[in-house]
Parts: C-alpha cells; sequence; structure tokens
C-alpha cells in the first residue's frame, strides 16, 4: 500500500503541472480506488461520488461513465443491488451519449450480470440479447466481448437447467491464445455439462484438478459447484465443509442470493443425516436469506422497469438531437433560398408539433407503466410477507413453513409471472 500511496502523490503532481482540467476529479478516483483497496468501502463510495460530482461539473462524459462503472462494482461487491444497478444505467446514459457502442456492450454484460445474481434469468438474457445486437450492429472487432457473451449465456442457461443451449455455448467457445480467459470458460462450462447430466463423479475429478491448474482461474464459484458435487454425488462431510467455508467467508456478508442457497443444502445434508434440529435451524436460516433476497429481487424488477423508461427516454433525446440539427439546417436553408421561406416554415412547426405530441405520449406511457409496475408487483409481494410473517409467529416454525412451503412457492411463481408480464409490455 504504501507504493500505492507514493503512486497517488506521484499522479498528483503530474496532475497539477499538466494543469489537467480534472485534475480534482482524478484526485477523488484515484482515494476512492486506495479506500476499496484498504477495505474501507463507504469511504470509498464518497470518495467516487465526489469524483463523479466534479466531472459533471465539466462534462466530461467519458470520465463520468468511467466513474459510474467504477461505482457500480464497488455496490455490487457491497450488495447495495439497487444503487449498482441504477449506477450502471448511468453509465450507459454517458456511452450513448460518447455514441461508443464498445462501452455500450460491456454496460449490457454488466446490467445482465446483475439480474443473474438475482436469478432472474430471462432479463440477464435480455440484457446479453442486447450485448449481442449492438456488437453485431457496430461490427466490433474485440474477440474478448464476444466470447465474455457467449460464456455469460452459457452460465445462464446452466442455472436454467438447459443442456441444450449450455452445450451450444459451450461449442462456441474455444481456448485461443491472446484470450486469456478462454481456457477457464471452456473448461468450467465442460464440467456444467457434467452436473446438468449428472455425471458427478466426473463433474468432481474435474473441478479438483481445475484447483491445482496453474491456467484455470479457479473462484468462489468452482467452490460453490464443488460442494454441490460433493452433496448430489452422495459425500456428504465433504460437502458440509466445503459449504461452511463458504458461508464464513467475509465477502459472503452482502450477498443472500448465495448464502440461502448454501444453508438450504446444509439443511438438506442435516435432514438426511436424522440431525432434525440442525436442519431446522439451517432451513431457518435459508429462510432468512431468502426473505432478505426476496426483498432484493422485488427492487431489481422496479429497476428494471426504471431502466426501461430510461431507454425510452433517451430514444426521445435522441430524437430531440435530431430535431435541433434539423432547425439548423431549416435556417441556413432560409438564409439561401429565401423563396422557399412559407415551406421551410410549415416543415419547422410540423416538426415542433411532432416533438410535443411525442413527449405527450412518453409521458403518458411512462405513468401508465408505473401503475401496472406497483400494483402487479405488490400483490403477490404482500402475499409472500404475510406467509412468511405467518411463520415467524407459529410456535411450530418447522411445521408451520412445511405448511406454508406450497403457498409460499406458488406466489413466488405468480411474482415471477407478473415481473416477466411487466418486462413483456415494456418490450412492447
Amino acid at each position: 500500500m504504501n507504493e500505492f500511496k507514493a503512486a497517488q502523490v506521484q499522479t498528483r503532481e503530474l496532475l497539477y503541472r499538466y494543469k489537467e482540467p480534472n485534475r480534482i476529479a482524478f484526485e477523488y478516483f484515484i482515494e476512492g480506488i486506495y479506500q476499496r483497496r484498504i477495505s474501507r468501502l463507504n469511504e470509498a463510495e464518497d470518495n467516487l461520488l465526489n469524483a463523479i460530482e466534479e466531472a459533471g461539473k465539466k462534462a466530461d462524459h467519458y470520465l463520468l461513465y468511467t466513474f459510474f462503472s467504477h461505482l457500480a462494482f464497488l455496490q455490487t461487491y457491497k450488495g447495495n443491488t439497487i444503487d449498482a444497478v441504477n449506477s450502471f444505467s448511468l453509465a450507459k446514459k454517458e456511452a450513448i451519449l460518447l455514441k461508443d457502442a464498445y462501452l455500450q456492450v460491456l454496460i449490457a454484460i454488466n446490467i445482465s450480470d446483475i439480474f443473474y445474481r438475482n436469478y432472474i434469468y430471462n432479463q440477464s438474457l435480455y440484457n446479453l440479447d442486447q450485448a449481442q445486437s449492438i456488437f453485431e450492429k457496430y461490427k466490433l472487432d474485440q474477440p474478448r466481448i464476444q466470447y465474455l457473451i457467449y460464456y455469460n449465456k452459457a452460465e445462464t442457461f446452466f442455472r436454467m437447467n438447459r443442456v441444450d443451449s449450455l452445450k451450444f455455448y459451450h461449442n462456441k467457445l474455444a481456448v485461443k491464445k491472446g484470450l486469456t480467459k478462454s481456457y477457464t470458460y471452456k473448461m468450467r462450462t465442460k464440467y456444467y455439462l457434467d452436473l446438468l447430466n449428472h455425471n458427478y463423479a466426473s463433474a468432481l475429478q474435474s473441478i479438483l484438478a481445475l484447483k491445482k491448474d496453474t491456467s484455470y482461474r479457479y473462484a468462489n464459484i468452482d467452490e460453490q459447484n464443488l460442494a454441490e458435487a460433493y452433496y448430489l454425488g452422495g459425500n456428504l462431510d465433504s460437502a458440509k465443509y466445503y459449504l461452511n467455508r463458504l458461508i464464513a467467508e467475509p465477502e459472503q456478508d452482502n450477498h443472500p442470493e448465495i448464502k440461502f442457497r448454501l444453508y438450504e443444502v446444509l439443511g438438506e445434508i442435516a435432514g438426511k443425516e436424522r440431525l432434525h434440529e440442525q436442519a431446522a435451524q439451517d432451513f431457518k436460516q435459508a429462510l432468512k436469506e431468502y426473505k432478505d433476497h426476496l426483498n432484493r429481487l422485488t427492487q431489481v424488477g422496479n429497476i428494471s422497469s426504471q431502466i426501461k423508461l430510461d431507454e425510452i427516454q433517451g430514444l426521445y433525446l435522441k430524437q430531440e438531437e435530431g430535431y435541433k440539427k434539423e432547425r439548423s439546417w431549416l435556417i441556413l436553408f432560409v438564409v439561401v433560398a429565401l423563396l422557399v421561406i412559407g415551406v421551410v416554415a410549415m416543415i419547422y412547426r410540423n416538426v415542433r408539433q411532432k416533438r410535443y405530441y411525442e413527449k405527450l405520449l412518453f409521458d403518458s406511457k411512462k405513468e401508465e407503466l408505473a401503475y401496472i409496475n406497483s400494483h402487479e408487483i405488490r400483490r403477490h409481494l404482500c402475499n409472500i410477507k404475510g406467509i412468511i410473517e405467518m411463520i415467524k409467529q407459529s410456535d411450530d416454525k418447522q411445521g408451520e413453513y412445511l405448511q406454508a412451503e406450497d403457498h409460499l412457492y406458488s406466489e413466488t411463481e405468480k411474482l415471477d409471472k407478473a415481473i416477466k408480464n411487466i418486462s413483456l409490455k415494456l418490450d412492447h
């Protein structure tokens, strides 16, 4: 860290020597990176917000894109799903203003990852399809990004238990020189296929071999899959060891979407071992984590709607820019050709009317979508919260949970259908 601070001082001197107009913004940004390195996350977030404020004063869209993206990654790490999606959305607006297709693709991938982490797989795939569409439209020469899209789709289809789709994207991935993660992508999706095809022994052998493979980037996701493979393969003691080790890691503290599954598997293991009291404790903890996750899941659904509205607004702003250019040409045309001034005036009037009616249409659609989103989601969420409250107040929480499990699952399915229904309306 001493080296980092020394580099920070040197960078500050260079910024002042060459009179960089955004030097204050850079100073806040570098300090934010340093605070994150030493795990002072709140201080890191404050510095990034200050950097964004300073960059906004200069209207530096590239810096704003960079700072919003870093802020979103930090908020994701902290478990602030709502703030992270909102920050990515703001970064996306800056990328559109910059007319940079590459940056737009990156943002779409990052937003898809938020939905993936929260088990909203259809929205994750939707954003990946958006990324692929932009990638192809602008013919980007970025093999690394193309592979990242393929891999993220493979990950999503693995979680959806869609073997054929997973196999399709696994086959698209190949180990290539210069693409450092291509080997990791290929080998990970290979053992994913073993897991979905119930070849647990083969999956275990692959994961344990990759753990020792220096060319492979072994991560927590592999450790979680290793625990699942041990459990599904009947090796309960090894499964418990890795599950408890994952739960104990500090970086899982802000991620109930991961921890509830870990506790759920521990409860299932305790049930198989007839340790009923332990099973009850594990399932109770899983339910607590699931409740926290469900609150975040509902909020992400609301943010999803907001992103759609922002996209509509972005299209409107693009059209408005086009109208400004039209008006400039019309004024020039009036100067050059006074004989057609009457025709030009009519065109200009029509353009203004078009803008006015499009704004009215946008406002009415925005209100309609907000109304639908509020009432569709709230009904099912209230039912779920009511069931959970009933379980909390019961003397026999385990028995009450077992009785209410089908109702809880049913309401969750209805909530999922409601979110998908809203997404369909937004798409149209």
